[in-house]
């Protein structure tokens, strides 16, 4: 009796443990703002860069940024605004393990933007 109970909470304990390693975290979309050369009607231009370091496809990613505005065109395929301050990346399409999106903006302030949420698919292989 003791070793079937031993069985269960090692299967059990085994499929917590692999079911949380696919978990991503807010932390695992990496956000980070450069300046490029290019300067917009004397504003200086500004790539930012979300990048998805977990093993599963993050979607539906939506970031805060308090006053974001550009004077150049964003993609709004890629970032656009969805209320209170919050934007949507990527259209909520899924951006890949370890792959990448960005857009420019043009604008004399440096933007922060930060996680707020996200879904993630895992596909088993």
């Amino acid at each position: 009796m003791a070793s079937t109970f031993e069985s269960l909470v090692t299967t059990i304990f085994f499929t917590l443990l692999v079911q949380g390693h696919g978990q991503c975290q807010l932390k695992d979309l990496t956000v980070s703002t450069s300046k490029t050369p290019r300067q917009i009607q004397d504003v200086q231009e500004w790539q930012v860069m979300f990048v998805n370091n977990c093993k599963c496809n993050l979607k539906d990613i939506i970031v805060s940024c308090k006053g974001f505005q550009s004077l150049e065109d964003v993609n709004p395929n890629v970032f656009a605004p969805i209320g209170n301050d919050k934007f949507i990346v990527n259209g909520g399409l899924p951006i890949e393990p370890f792959a990448s999106v960005m857009f420019l903006y043009a604008d004399p302030q440096h933007f922060v933007f930060e996680p707020v949420s996200h879904d993630m698919v895992c596909v088993s292989t």
